[in-house]
């Protein structure tokens, strides 16, 4: 910005007469070339993120028919993908992304009300066998109680009860972690998500580094305008308030104008 402003405080004389002095001063100045340098990193680093992301994608479109849903039995509360967090159990496809069920056919766990108010379908959490095993832990710790021998013995069939369908949901969980587990294996989904997740960080490394590298020229300051948006983290900023927004809504700034510098350039 200094090398291309500089030059229009100082010339005396008509708008032509200081845009071709602007114009020759900037034209006369090099960009850094550790921020050129940084800038190819950058673009090699997008595209191969780019590339990575589609070839998740297209993974997870090639073994869609071979994905089993979990069984009915294993699903728990509703809307689990509207509370992600360390302990989230919500129903994923094969690389990850959340699944929302067809609710007509689960007419004995949903009301029809509910059912008709979610034609889009819902995404349930899905029982573990570890959540499992605490439940039969639970129930065989669980000592009866009752006034009565008759209601003792209900208390005790009603414990019995729930350790062998605690005991039931723990088979179909462990085998549909198993079932699972395998077609990720064999998908090489792990190998897919590291690759993106690898291209992720050669690109926040490559803005990292040309954010560092000062800019000479107003190609320059687009370099750096391009690394402020890849990094991803620049809407977010944009839309907050206090200082970090007016910053940024700053930094917008110059990323439109830093198109009109460069052509003038």
């Amino acid at each position: 910005m200094a090398a291309a402003a500089t030059p229009a405080a100082v010339v005396i004389g008509t708008p032509a007469m200081a845009k071709e002095t602007i114009s020759s001063v900037s034209s006369s100045i090099e960009e850094n070339p550790a921020l050129l340098e940084a800038y190819d990193r950058l673009n090699v680093a997008r595209l191969e993120r780019r590339e990575a992301k589609d070839a998740l994608e297209w993974l997870a479109d090639e073994w869609r028919h071979l994905w089993p849903l979990a069984p009915e039995e294993l699903l728990g509360g509703a809307n689990a993908d509207r509370h992600p967090g360390p302990n989230d159990d919500a129903e994923r496809d094969i690389i990850g992304r959340h699944i929302k069920r067809d609710v007509t056919t689960l007419t004995k766990r949903l009301s029809p009300k509910f059912r008709q108010g979610h034609p889009e379908g819902v995404c349930f959490s899905v029982l573990t066998w570890e959540e499992a095993d605490k439940h039969i832990e639970y129930w065989a710790s669980l000592k009866p109680k009752g006034r009565t021998e008759r209601a003792l013995a209900k208390n005790i069939a009603n414990r019995e009860a729930a350790i062998v369908e605690a005991r039931h949901k723990r088979k179909l969980a462990q085998k549909y972690f198993q079932e699972t587990t395998a077609l990720r294996q064999e998908a090489g989904v792990d190998q897919a998500i590291q690759r993106v997740t690898q291209a992720e960080t050669a690109v926040l490394v490559a803005c990292s580094d040309i954010s560092q590298i000062p800019a000479l020229t107003p190609n320059g300051l687009r370099i750096k305008a391009e690394a402020i948006m890849a990094s991803g983290v620049f809407q977010t900023v944009k839309n907050s308030n206090g200082l970090l927004g007016e910053m940024a809504r700053f930094v917008q700034s110059v990323i439109n104008v830093a198109p009109t510098l460069a052509a003038a350039a």
